[in-house]
């Protein structure tokens, strides 16, 4: 009787084992087969990072996959190999919005940083410590200036996030102040100590003496970022501004210091005669509309006109080497400050800070090896829709697609391990190991 209840269970036993040896076999078979030639494998973008590897090992003729959300610009780029390796990428989306994000440091004390968003829905923008601002859409974009920004910046609208890294923060020297001693030089030496510059200037007082202030060295982008020359009275320096600013300086002509021999190379345009201000323009918080105005005309045909007043050319700009010339038109910017609304004296040192920053020599910091350090190449990641359609071309939609077809059912390794289970309990109950 015992003889024929072990014979009994060993032919199930037998039974047992050879199922799940055929389901393993049967899995190793399924995972060895190529996806079908004529089918289009469909994956969800959420879907994506844990579906590639199988992908990639079967290449399947073509892909589709619908995004919900901005792809990680690894997953994105192991598909676009993909394609380049002979698979049809296509792909569609219903909530991916257009969204471009650019960052910028600017050159001034401070660190901040020129954020430029364009998008057509409202958007958050973030760094990696807390929101900085909700930044509605506008024809022109819409600018953000963010004060160190710590890290990735993030901006998101709904389910389309652009990323791009914080800007290196760079190296800047002193401005060196040149011109005859007035309010003028007092008043924008000033404006630029107060946002954090610091300022050398050599100042004349009479045809053989000056006031100077900083030491006294030869003019070199080692030593200053920019010079701003108020007046004809340059000095000694004068002499040295066409190499200083052909070797990369930057360089600030105000009023008629464009006359002055040395730098009439230099000028972006000519001065042209004076016209006088308006005290009430000034104090009805318009001050360049008050401001007395030496228009710029003729302009030199690689400068570029940067502002107007009533027709006028006001401020222009140039190449010169690898440095840049500003020509500002205006005259007497002290009675900004000294005659303006209750937000002159900040509204002027902002206005002198930004124009000597839009000129200014910055030099990158460098490391302890004495190189400077690379971009992040996650600044790439600012316009994630245009990525997309870089990588694959416009929106498509397959007539026919299925889901992929090499993976293994769900209910195959749970079956295989209670076959065994059963198998091995079975022999236990026998007294068999």
């Amino acid at each position: 009787m015992h003889l024929r209840v072990d014979a009994s269970r060993q032919a199930h036993e037998r039974v047992l084992r050879v199922a799940a040896l055929g389901l393993v076999a049967f899995a190793l078979w399924r995972s060895l087969q190529p996806a079908d030639s004529r089918a289009v494998i469909r994956i969800e973008g959420a879907d994506l990072a844990a579906e590639l590897p199988s992908l990639m090992l079967t290449l399947p003729r073509a892909v589709h996959v619908p995004f919900s959300s901005s792809p990680r610009p690894i997953d994105r780029d192991a598909l676009r190999a993909m394609s380049r390796a002979g698979t049809q990428v296509t792909w569609s989306s219903a909530s991916l919005q257009p969204l471009a994000l650019s960052s910028e440091r600017l050159r001034e004390p401070g660190g901040a940083e020129r954020i430029t968003i364009a998008a057509i829905a409202p958007v958050e923008l973030a760094d990696e410590l807390a929101v900085i601002d909700s930044v509605r859409p506008a024809t022109t974009g819409s600018t953000v200036i963010a004060a160190e920004p710590l890290g990735t910046l993030r901006a998101t609208e709904g389910r389309t996030r652009a990323t791009v890294e914080s800007g290196t923060a760079t190296l800047l020297h002193p401005v060196l102040v040149l011109g005859r001693a007035s309010f003028e030089a007092k008043f924008v030496i000033a404006a630029l100590e107060e946002r954090g510059w610091t300022v050398d200037a050599r100042l004349t007082v009479a045809p053989t003496a000056s006031v100077n202030q900083g030491k006294l060295f030869a003019l070199d982008t080692a030593r200053f970022s920019a010079v701003v020359a108020l007046d004809t009275s340059l000095g000694a320096a004068g002499q040295q501004l066409a190499r200083y600013v052909h070797s990369g300086g930057g360089l600030i002509l105000l009023g008629d210091a464009a006359n002055a021999a040395a730098v009439r190379a230099l000028a972006p345009a000519h001065v042209g005669a004076r016209t006088p201000g308006t005290t009430r323009d000034v104090q009805a918080n318009a001050p360049l509309e008050g401001l007395p105005l030496q228009a710029l005309g003729a302009l030199r045909t690689d400068a570029v006109r940067l502002g107007s007043r009533a027709g006028k050319v006001t401020l222009a700009a140039r190449r010169e080497g690898a440095g840049r010339v500003l020509q500002i038109g205006y005259n007497e910017t002290w009675r900004w400050r000294m005659q303006g609304g209750d937000d002159a004296i900040a509204a002027h040192r902002l206005w002198w800070s930004r124009l000597v920053a839009s000129v200014a020599y910055a030099a990158a910091p460098r490391n302890g090896l004495g190189v400077a350090p690379s971009a992040d190449g996650n600044s790439a990641e600012g316009a994630p829709l245009a990525r997309i359609h870089d990588a694959f071309g416009p929106v498509s939609t397959p007539s026919a697609v299925t889901t992929p077809s090499s993976g293994l059912p769900a209910w195959l390794l749970p079956l295989v391990c209670m076959l065994l289970i059963a198998e091995w309990a079975s022999r236990r109950l026998r007294g068999v190991r």
